[in-house]
């Protein structure tokens, strides 16, 4: 019994030495599972927010730009207008292209409830000159308040903002790049033949709008790879850019407003 006893005093180094291996092999791979885990929760997590960030871009560019040309008479003819810098509006004009990025709109109030793309409300005096909303009566010649307002591309911000009166306002953010296109044919304001990324000769008719979204994640979303998303390929190709970034998680979202009042 005594030379039982001598012969289990603990494990010998061999015994430890494949304890250990094994142990960090467990600890390895439960270290391997939840950084995949991770990474497929935070790639998630960035496409949702793109995509968050994509239907709000084409809803605030929809509702705005659905906007552009209404008048209470449509016997009546859209007024010159010079009043926000930078928005030069011919008669009969409802849309103006300042650039690629960058236009300009134009409408009447519709009722006193209107507000401008910053959410801000009509005016005292303006809600009281609308006497019957969605209509001209009961004076027909009474000149609705108008409301002009710049949507555009902020680089620097990577942001969607608006411009109405002396205030510029921040309206989406997480946007890599945004372009305008614009419809219209020279011969006929009520058609479109071709889009133009600047100032067309016709009055514009149509706007083609895309939107590039970008995520706000961690760098460490994708796998470390030396290619662009093909989001971002498909951008390149389409618009003549450079971007190169091989971490962010990029989505295309884009739609086309027919201008009121100007198809028939």
């Amino acid at each position: 019994m005594k030379a039982l006893a001598n012969r289990q005093k603990g494990l010998s180094l061999i015994e430890l030495m494949v304890a250990m291996v094994i142990g960090l092999l467990l600890i390895l791979g439960v270290t391997q599972i939840f950084i995949s885990n991770q990474r497929t929760y935070l790639f998630q997590q960035a496409q949702m927010g793109n995509q968050e960030n994509g239907r709000f871009t084409l809803a605030i560019l929809s509702q705005e730009l659905l906007k552009a040309g209404y008048r209470s008479s449509l016997g009546a003819v859209i007024p010159a207008d010079n009043s926000l810098s930078g928005c030069n509006f011919p008669l009969g004009a409802s849309v103006v292209a300042i650039s690629e990025s960058a236009l300009c709109v134009q409408y009447q109030a519709t009722s006193k409830l209107d507000v401008t793309c910053q959410g801000t409300a009509l005016a005292t005096g303006d809600k009281d000159s609308i006497t019957a909303p969605y209509s001209a009566k009961p004076v027909p010649a009474t000149v609705r308040p108008k409301i002009v307002q710049k949507i555009a591309f902020d680089s620097d911000n990577k942001a969607i903002t608006c411009t109405n009166g002396a205030i510029n306002q921040q309206l989406v953010s997480g946007v890599q790049d945004l372009r305008f296109e614009y419809g219209s044919d020279p011969t006929d304001p009520k058609a479109v033949t071709k889009y133009t990324a600047t100032a067309p000769t016709g009055t514009i008719a149509a706007v083609r709008y895309s939107a590039l979204m970008q995520s706000s994640g961690t760098p460490m979303i994708r796998d470390t790879t030396t290619d662009i998303s093909l989001a971002l390929k498909d951008w390149n190709g389409r618009y003549g850019t450079s971007y190169n970034d091989t971490k962010g998680i990029y989505q295309i979202v884009q739609g086309t407003i027919m201008i009121r009042n100007q198809m028939p």
